[in-house]
């Protein structure tokens, strides 16, 4: 039987081979980045090593940096920067940390008023 981790680290490979096949300017790298940022988020979840939760965080900000305002995945990426940011003050507690997650997850917010259906 294939343990989690197996499948954590083949997960990982793969994403980061399609990154290859997705090189910057490509129409579809940020979602290539994301399942990247949520596989070493979840390998940090598996292990505790925060360098992939380090990974994680900048691979968050690329995606945001990638999705221009008005993007329909922006709130979204906002929101991933937040929790992994938020994560990593559970693991360090570092104030800077949770007080860095408040923009991105408020931007999120702003993109999703009242009524919105997300």
């Amino acid at each position: 039987m294939v343990s989690r981790s197996t499948d954590l680290e083949g997960a990982i490979t793969l994403v980061q081979a399609a990154l290859d096949l997705r090189p910057p300017g490509h129409p579809k790298r940020s979602t290539s980045l994301h399942l990247l940022a949520l596989c070493l988020s979840n390998r940090f979840d598996e292990n505790g090593h925060v360098v992939d939760l380090e990974r994680a965080i900048t691979t968050a900000r690329d995606i945001v940096d990638l999705l221009a305002s008005g993007h329909p995945y922006r709130d979204y990426s906002l929101n991933s920067l937040a929790s992994y940011l938020h994560k990593r003050y559970l693991k360090m507690h570092k104030t800077v940390d949770l007080l860095e997650a408040i923009t991105p997850e408020q931007a999120a917010l702003d993109l999703r008023p009242p009524g919105h259906p997300k």
